[in-house]
């Protein structure tokens, strides 16, 4: 057969194909229109409900940490170190001996001190014998009266003498007890600064520091801006402080507000504060920078949802609320505050609405959604508290 009836044959076998498919065609158009149109697809949400609890307003700030008192040990007589007592970085209790210095001379000087008292008392013994005798004497004239006289003076003499060998021997009792160097003050000993055999100066050789480090305080600056909200909360009471080690082992410590200066500086605008903490274990550590929360106070049964629930709009922030037929309605709300990652509502929302928390970029008012678990499978999560920053 030719070539171009072959081509006429080909055309008219398709021509019948598209005919037989023709009523069925039109057989899937009837079926759609009598289903009507197709219903939006809901949309899947994370919610979580506003709910209403107590709020702590805090102001944040760093601070750096310090012992409440520190002591340089230094002895307070001359002589050779015999003892140490201690080790590198030991805690010390008040009064325990750390040092021991050589005894013998001081108890040789106490031994003295105490002869030239027990001298003295025997001549103002004998002193006043005379007095006596010449007092008898002078009631028949037979001691003039100057004789006498230089007798009462010898007799004050000697009780002076008395007096300051007395002083010697207390003196001398003193330097020897010194020769026992105890802590004045209950803490952590630093590095030992002298040796056994070392000869210590009074008042110069540095032997030890130490450090109370419980309970320690904390010291920061906050802005004068913040001043009267200190100043409110610590007109009404004791101020609760939080502080928090730095990562990755964060470690906390409760504390309360201690001391507020008295004048703002004028170069940088901020006032000094002081914090005391219990550090039983050793949470904070001096020298330490810790992150601070001061609780100055409260705001009671606040509206409450997570933060990332608030989004941004042209008539300013909302929230995509649930209603009970699974519709999200756009509500504008009104921020208070942000704590951490919750925020505070002031106005639009009264507690109990469930919030959409993600998924609010695929929403739009009055759409369809359907409420999915949590990514980790469990049930919606709700608002915690928080604090602001």
């Amino acid at each position: 057969m030719p070539e171009g009836g072959d081509w006429r044959v080909r055309g008219v076998s398709g021509l019948l194909l598209v005919l037989l498919m023709l009523p069925g065609l039109t057989f899937c158009s009837k079926e759609e229109a009598a289903a009507g149109p197709r219903k939006a697809a809901a949309t899947p949400v994370l919610v979580a409900e506003a709910v209403r609890k107590d709020m702590p307003v805090i102001l944040r700030a760093i601070g750096r940490v310090s012992p409440i008192q520190t002591v340089t040990l230094r002895p307070q007589v001359t002589g050779q170190i015999a003892q140490v007592q201690i080790r590198d970085g030991q805690d010390v209790a008040k009064g325990d001996v750390l040092f021991r210095i050589d005894r013998k001379p001081f108890e040789v000087a106490l031994r003295e001190a105490r002869a030239v008292l027990a001298q003295a008392n025997a001549q103002a013994g004998n002193a006043k014998d005379q007095e006596r005798r010449y007092l008898a004497l002078s009631k028949d004239g037979a001691v003039p009266q100057k004789e006498l006289e230089q007798a009462t003076m010898t007799v004050k003499s000697m009780t002076s003498q008395i007096a300051v060998a007395e002083a010697n021997v207390e003196k001398a009792q003193m330097d020897l007890d010194y020769c026992e160097v105890r802590a004045p003050i209950s803490g952590r000993a630093g590095r030992i600064l002298a040796d056994v055999g070392n000869v210590a100066s009074a008042y110069q050789t540095e032997l030890v520091v130490i450090n109370q480090i419980d309970p320690i305080e904390v010291t920061f600056s906050v802005p004068e801006q913040q001043l009267p909200a200190l100043q409110r909360g610590m007109g009404l009471g004791v101020l609760k402080v939080t502080a928090a080690t730095s990562q990755p082992e964060s470690l906390t410590a409760e504390g309360k507000l201690e001391f507020l200066d008295n004048t703002v500086k004028a170069n940088t605008g901020t006032i000094d504060v002081k914090a005391t903490f219990p550090n039983r274990p050793q949470t904070l550590w001096p020298g330490q920078y810790a992150s601070l929360g001061v609780e100055v106070s409260v705001d009671k049964n606040a509206v409450v949802v997570p933060a990332r629930a608030v989004q941004p709009g042209q008539n300013g922030p909302f929230v995509f609320v649930v209603l009970p037929d699974l519709t999200a309605h756009a509500t504008t709300v009104t921020m208070a505050r942000t704590a951490e990652n919750e925020a505070v509502i002031a106005h639009g929302l009264e507690g109990g609405e469930k919030v959409v928390i993600d998924g609010q970029d695929r929403l739009r008012d009055g759409a369809k959604v359907s409420i999915k678990p949590s990514l980790d499978g469990s049930a919606p999560e709700e608002a915690t508290a928080g604090v602001v920053p």
